[in-house]
């Protein structure tokens, strides 16, 4: 899956509030997606609250980085509980809750 059709899935998760489980350096996630966008550094980033897997709960990944991506037929009703839009750690935000 190239990055365009990563970012389009992505897009597609936060819109419909879909789950996703997502491999990321080697380690299996699940997680709730809360934003996309563009970071300082010109990457594109997704916010995730992780539900399982990884050390920080509302992590910031590099999509470019995941080797796994998969939309889950589950949903989730309410952002993490950190969760703020307009994410100061991304110059432009592609979607957000």
């Amino acid at each position: 899956m190239n990055l365009q059709e990563r970012i389009q899935l992505l897009t597609h998760a936060i819109e419909h509030r879909h789950r996703l489980r997502i491999v990321y350096s080697g380690k299996e996630r699940l997680g709730e997606p809360q934003c996309l966008g563009e970071s300082k550094r010109g990457t594109v980033v997704l916010r995730v609250y992780q539900i399982r897997g990884g050390s920080h709960p509302e992590a910031l990944l590099d999509v470019a980085k995941v080797t796994t991506l998969e939309l889950l037929d589950e949903h989730f009703d309410e952002p993490g509980p950190h969760y703020r839009r307009n994410d100061s750690a991304m110059r432009r935000i592609i979607c957000q809750l």
